[in-house]
């Protein structure tokens, strides 16, 4: 499957690294600190510097703060050229919450997915509610990719849910439709789309 760097240690893009590398996937955590970094905890996952994980990745997932996105492709980039982007990022309180114009802009070269930014960190630590796995929306360019991201969902247990390219708003709007019953309960809750086995 190649090598995916993600690029954030915290609860998101910890948690479901972790979870990447326990299903025996290629996992490499890009730090700014990589010697201090306890990103992968008891996993087989590597950390390296955020430069050398973009160089050894096929997939880069970004998993850092929305806000933080345009600074770290200003500097990476030129080095994402040719390699598909996940962006898990979610930029609060902006009326725009995902990174696609940023990527399309500071890194071209890339191939942009849309996916693990509508659910919670639990989500991705627990998958399942009552025994049945939770639906993460998800959008990429059809083929290859979308692919490629159905494979890493359900690496990390839930269930791939494809909504079609160039649809990071509808995966966006995921979000906003949970975030109310999230702020109330003060919990993951589990998204099951309606009419699936």
């Amino acid at each position: 499957m190649g090598v995916i760097a993600v690029i954030g240690s915290g609860n998101i893009g910890g948690t479901i690294g972790r979870a990447l590398a326990r299903a025996g996937l290629d996992v490499v955590f890009g730090s700014r600190d990589p010697l201090a970094s306890k990103a992968a905890g008891e996993t087989a996952a590597r950390v390296a510097t955020v430069a050398e994980a973009v160089a050894e990745a096929d997939t880069v997932l970004l998993a850092v703060p929305g806000g933080g996105v345009p600074a770290l492709l200003r500097d990476h980039g030129a080095a994402l050229d040719g390699k598909l982007v996940v962006d898990a990022s979610n930029n609060f309180p902006g009326p725009v919450l995902n990174a696609a114009a940023a990527v399309a802009e500071l890194a071209p070269g890339a191939r942009y997915a849309r996916a693990f930014n509508s659910q919670p960190w639990e989500s991705y630590a627990e998958p399942t509610w009552d025994g049945v796995r939770g639906d993460l929306v998800f959008t990429a360019r059809a083929g290859a990719d979308e692919v490629r991201v159905a494979e890493l969902i359900e690496a990390v247990g839930l269930r791939p849910y494809y909504v079609g390219p160039d649809k990071q708003d509808l995966a966006d709007a995921v979000l906003w439709l949970l975030l109310p019953e999230l702020e109330r309960s003060g919990r993951h809750v589990g998204l099951h789309i309606l009419g699936r086995g």
